[in-house]
């Protein structure tokens, strides 16, 4: 079989000779004995990939093109639909999240600052200018990551694809979604100039509290026009889209303030601003205004921590556009009753320099949140600040976590004494630590009831110590303290008297494991949520929850914390951690300084966390924990649990109940030898001989169940 006419050599590239197997130039054999294969004739390729194009690709564009809306409306296309939130019942709306009218306002590009621009196209598109409505590049990345991780992300969105993703199609993350947004992103950039797309983004992005568009954010956060942003507070702004409402500068101020740092990165390298204008403008604190007191959103704190919720899973297209219902786990009637408690208790301590407060309530059987407030009002120094979720210190209310992996661990008991004397520790850096009681005294021998239930500092420490910190952090952690997150060796001694900032909702989520027993539930604020078109989307089932504790270790821990004499000699009696016809289990919290200032405590049936100080850290004047969080404690307590009957726990099978030099001790199988090793010394004959308090340890056992 010779060359066909026209062939070339692909060893020498010289011309084959018409009926020849040999070529001219070169002299070699191109073309095999038997002539070449189908498969392999070259100048069939181009005509085949051309027919396919024609009779399949082209008529498949053409198809998905077809059924794609017009983009001659781009100012006007597609007004978003609400999403409804309301209380447990499904009767009562806390909030309406949707493109209000009252904060959205239409401005010009040339309305908008430089710098907002700037930042704009540097962290969201950076070849904005240079495209033609795709970055090919990006895209690809972004589509080998997804394909990498088996997810569709739609990573490496232009600008003008997420400006046609907003303005005319749905949310769903389809490769077909995916193309329809490629074929109209390149339309909309044929139909309009580059200034025309930005422009309509800029009016069109949510940038959290119900402020859609730049000029309805900037008006939001700094109360002026988009005209006048500076660089520091466009590169805030410029960051929020991403995630606006798990950003929200009011509930997450350093997590809007860490993505600001990305924002000015991407200007440096866009070759916008320096490194050093950078490093400058990240260290400026920003002065925010404070959000909107319309009358429309009911516990917005709640609201707000739900809003982030809903766009962490689905995203703020659906959260925003979607027209989602939204049942929570809001109990109305004791988020009113928490309201007026937080807000008429704080104006009462206002001379002592209290500006604010918080609480939580859990149901410990589901974890259900049953009231959040985040502040005493929206007019109080920091009532922009959700403070039922920033962390703060929790002063002595931690002691609920030491003592309970001490009594888990076996190396005290409820039996046990502690001596309360000066203690000085030597920290692993060298330098010491001396920790010194709120009263500044020493008590002596404390049985270890007494010593958690009067707070004393001093057996606290050594209890922790005896215990290990790794085991106290381990059990926090079990319990639903999720800021622990370092590693156990990074903890001083400290801890246990509150040195490391843990969010409110962790601390009633603590108090939530013990009050079921040892079942720990995650803080749960959605029961249902239903799409625009009746299916239903999601429906909380509590299920089991985690294991966390013994029983038993929860019924130790809650008799010590509900015996009203374990903290008389702090307290008095009948102060206001008890609540008069109930089982209440309750500990107070002071750090030092008088900065922070909580009491937690909980029933079978309800936990709750109770925080007041001040936004800014500034200190109070010494307000102590049954001074200023027991009081809004005791008010919400007594009214939430007054039509309910009494409830208490049961003794559960396996303890062993000890008669120990006056006061009843219940013990975990095992440890009745550590409970009679940890006793006072006898007193001396001068002292007392009769075997008081400082007398016999020997107790009467007897086993339940």
């Amino acid at each position: 079989m010779a060359a066909p006419a026209g062939s070339f050599c692909p060893a020498c590239g010289g011309k084959l000779k018409p009926d020849s197997r040999y070529c001219s130039g070169c002299g070699r054999a191109v073309v095999p004995a038997g002539g070449f294969p189908w498969r392999f004739r070259p100048w069939m390729v181009a005509p085949a990939v051309f027919l396919a194009v024609l009779l399949i690709v082209l008529p498949g564009f053409l198809y998905v093109w077809a059924g794609l809306p017009s983009t001659s409306n781009l100012s006007t296309a597609r007004l978003p639909l609400s999403t409804r939130i309301y209380d447990r019942t499904g009767t009562i709306l806390l909030a309406e999240i949707h493109q209000g009218s009252e904060r959205r306002h239409i401005v010009r590009l040339n309305q908008v600052a430089p710098a907002m621009r700037q930042a704009t196209v540097a962290v969201e598109d950076r070849t904005f200018y240079q495209h033609g409505g795709l970055n090919l590049l990006r895209t690809g990345q972004a589509g080998l990551e997804d394909l990498l991780h088996l997810r569709f992300n739609q990573g490496g969105s232009t600008i003008t694809q997420q400006l046609v993703k907003n303005v005319y199609l749905s949310g769903d993350r389809s490769v077909l979604r995916k193309l329809d947004e490629a074929i109209l992103a390149v339309e909309i950039e044929h139909q309009y100039s580059k200034a025309q797309i930005l422009e309509a983004y800029l009016n069109r992005v949510f940038y959290g509290n119900r402020s859609y568009g730049v000029e309805a954010a900037a008006q939001t956060y700094f109360g002026k026009p988009a005209s006048q942003l500076s660089l520091a507070e466009a590169s805030f702004l410029a960051g929020l889209p991403q995630a606006p409402t798990e950003l929200d500068p009011f509930t997450n101020p350093n997590g809007a303030k860490l993505r600001q740092r990305v924002v000015l990165a991407a200007m440096v390298k866009a070759h916008d601003i320096s490194s050093a204008q950078a490093k400058s403008i990240a260290a400026q604190p920003l002065a925010l205004q404070k959000p909107s007191t319309a009358d429309d959103v009911k516990a917005p704190g709640f609201v707000h921590w739900v809003a982030a919720q809903l766009e962490k899973t689905y995203g703020p297209d659906l959260l925003e556009n979607g027209g989602l219902t939204v049942v929570t786990s809001l109990d109305w009637n004791l988020q009113s009753i928490a309201e007026r408690q937080v807000r008429a208790k704080v104006m009462a301590l206002q001379g002592q320099h209290v500006t604010d407060g918080a609480l939580v309530a859990i149901d410990p059987k589901t974890g259900a949140v049953l009231a959040m407030v985040g502040s005493a009002g929206a007019n109080v120094p920091g009532g922009e600040y959700n403070m039922a979720v920033i962390p703060r210190q929790p002063g002595s209310a931690f002691k609920m976590f030491t003592y309970t992996a001490a009594i888990e661990s076996g190396k005290f008991t409820m039996g046990s004494w502690v001596l309360d004397a000066p203690l000085h520790i030597q920290l692993s850096d060298g330098s010491s630590y001396t920790p010194n009681n709120y009263d500044g005294s020493y008590h002596g021998w404390q049985p270890l009831p007494h010593a958690l239930g009067n707070s004393y500092n001093i057996p606290a420490v050594k209890v922790e110590m005896g215990t290990g910190i790794d085991r106290v952090v381990d059990v926090a952690r079990r319990m639903g303290v999720e800021t622990l997150n370092q590693p156990v060796t990074a903890y001083q001694p400290s801890l246990t008297l509150g040195g490391y900032e843990v969010p409110l909702i962790d601390m009633a989520a603590g108090a939530s494991t013990l009050a079921a027993q040892g079942t720990y539930r995650h803080p749960q604020g959605i029961l249902k949520i239903v799409a625009q078109n009746g299916a239903t989307l999601y429906r909380f089932d509590p299920g089991k929850g985690r294991p966390a504790l013994t029983p038993q270790v929860s019924f130790i821990m809650s008799d010590m914390l509900s015996n009203d004499n374990n903290r008389a000699l702090a307290f008095g009696r009948n102060s206001d951690l008890v609540i008069p016809g109930h089982h209440v289990a309750a500990k107070t919290g002071t750090t030092n300084d008088f900065r922070d200032n909580l009491t937690v405590g909980f029933t079978p049936n309800l936990a709750v966390a109770v925080w007041v100080g001040n936004a800014d850290h500034t200190p109070m004047q010494h307000v102590s924990g049954i001074v200023g969080a027991a009081p809004i404690f005791h008010g919400f307590m007594t009214e939430a649990l007054n039509p309910q009957p009494d409830s208490w726990y049961s003794v559960p099978d396996g303890l062993h109940v000890v008669n120990m030099n006056g006061y009843t001790a219940y013990l975990l199988p095992g440890t009745e030898q550590v409970s009679q090793t940890q006793q006072p010394p006898p007193p001396s004959c001068d002292e007392d001989c009769s075997g008081g308090n400082g007398g016999s340890s020997e107790g009467r056992h007897k086993k339940h169940g």
